[in-house]
């Protein structure tokens, strides 16, 4: 009997050692300083896209000091790390992107950015108003432990630091395109890949949408020429102004009036207005730019033949010759999270979060160049919630206003520390179960 005690003891502690789960349970309060500690020195010094030559620095170092071999200069500032697990099992991808946006931090926390540079030819502020510097702290977390419990791991580790997310400079090409493009899947073979995004849901809520989960998106950019005249004669010029603002009203009239959304969401946006240098000088040109969110090709063909057919109308009462361009910065596919995938690894989110865990039947109309990975094998792109304890709980849907919390892209958008462990439970939860739980299509 003592015998049969003994060896009992000993599976029973071998096995506890071998899985990855209960060996962060011990580990990860150790960790989490340190995520906390690298996620405001990233936010502190944000860089733009294909710019993030700090940021991505840093990270090669970290995965340097952990003996974790290094590829660099992907896409420009991109990076991969191969983590080598102990047992056998395919190679999981997991990724995080670097990249911030051209906003002025308003938040007045103590680590704000402060950093300004010139975007557009505009001087800007530079923040991390979407997140990402969430996202790399968060998978710098996950490669310190899984480097540290390699023995451990079922399969090899695909690390995924992406540039340009947002987009990159529109003579450049980018983002998870290019690291494509540039061969990190024919080299290293992945079998599926996760990533999250942090935004302003309830603290540690952890949220996927099976199947279409993220709108397609592209810029468009029409710009308008006119003649120039002194303002106080103004029946000398052909006005662009007037005729963008007559662009700006009747592109708003293509979702609400124009074409039938019923069964396919989709957004039409002006988010970029530019003309004129002084208040007395009717300008020559003007220009606009703006997105298209759709969730189907054929709608999205509608929408640029109804821009198109917008335009030459405009340009015909107003006497302007006006030029259309779509797809401007490149164009990002739906995120498709394949539904037999979520169906097998949600319990492991749902494990990473205990009763935080929501399975969301609304796409989301916000888009992700993460599609570029999903198109060519199976991923789970899901979404964690970093509002401060307590905060946006009247919200009923993503993004709903009623949260009173600022979200992404926001000058005020914040992220709550303490909602970060759950990002690194869940990656390190979806790459042990993984290989017990799904079956490659």
């Amino acid at each position: 009997m003592k015998i049969f005690s003994l060896l009992f003891a000993a599976f029973l502690s071998f096995n506890l050692a071998a899985d990855l789960k209960l060996n962060l349970d011990q580990q990860i309060e150790d960790l989490m300083p340190k995520v906390i500690e690298w996620r405001h020195d990233i936010h502190q010094y944000p860089e733009l896209g294909n710019r993030e030559f700090r940021t991505s620095k840093k990270i090669e170092d970290h995965l340097v000091s952990l003996g974790i071999p290094v590829e660099t200069k992907i896409a420009y500032t991109g990076l991969v790390g191969l983590i080598k697990g102990g047992k056998p099992g395919p190679t999981i991808a997991l990724r995080a992107d670097m990249d911030a946006l051209p906003v002025e931090e308003k938040t007045g926390l103590p680590y704000a950015s402060k950093v300004r540079t010139t975007y557009l030819g505009n001087d800007v502020g530079v923040m991390h108003a979407c997140g990402h510097d969430a996202h790399v702290a968060i998978l710098m977390g996950v490669a310190e432990f899984l480097a540290k419990n390699k023995a451990d791991l079922k399969g090899d580790v695909l690390l995924i630091f992406q540039p340009a997310e947002e987009g990159p400079p529109e003579d450049e090409g980018g983002g998870a395109k290019m690291m494509l493009e540039e061969g990190i899947f024919e080299k290293y073979n992945p079998e599926v890949i996760f990533g999250l995004h942090v935004t302003n849901i309830p603290n540690g809520v952890l949220l996927v949408k099976s199947g279409p989960a993220m709108a397609a998106a592209s810029s468009y950019r029409i710009k308008i020429k006119g003649v120039q005249a002194h303002g106080s004669t103004p029946w000398s010029s052909i006005d662009p102004i007037m005729a963008t603002s007559q662009l700006i009203e009747s592109l708003n009239t293509i979702v609400s009036r124009r074409i039938n959304i019923i069964n396919n969401p989709a957004v039409v946006s002006v988010g970029m207005v530019e003309s004129g240098t002084r208040a007395n000088i009717i300008p020559e040109d003007s220009m606009l730019m703006g997105t298209i969110r759709t969730f189907d090709p054929d709608l999205r063909k509608e929408i640029y033949d109804e821009i198109e057919q917008i335009a030459a109308g405009v340009a015909l009462g107003t006497g302007t010759e006006i030029t259309v361009e779509f797809d401007v910065g490149g164009f990002f596919p739906v995120t498709y999270n394949e539904p037999s995938l979520v169906e097998s690894m949600k319990a492991s989110l749902e494990s990473a979060s205990p009763g935080k865990f929501i399975e969301s039947d609304i796409p989301i109309t916000g888009a992700e160049d993460f599609s570029y990975f999903q198109e060519e094998i199976p991923g789970i792109y899901f979404f964690l919630g970093v509002n401060r304890p307590g905060e946006g709980l009247n919200a009923k849907t993503f993004g709903d206003s009623a949260s009173g919390v600022a979200g992404n892209h926001s000058p005020y958008f914040i992220v709550d520390d303490s909602a970060l462990d759950k990002g690194v439970r869940a990656f390190v939860h979806l790459v042990d179960d993984y290989p017990n739980k799904f079956k490659k299509l």
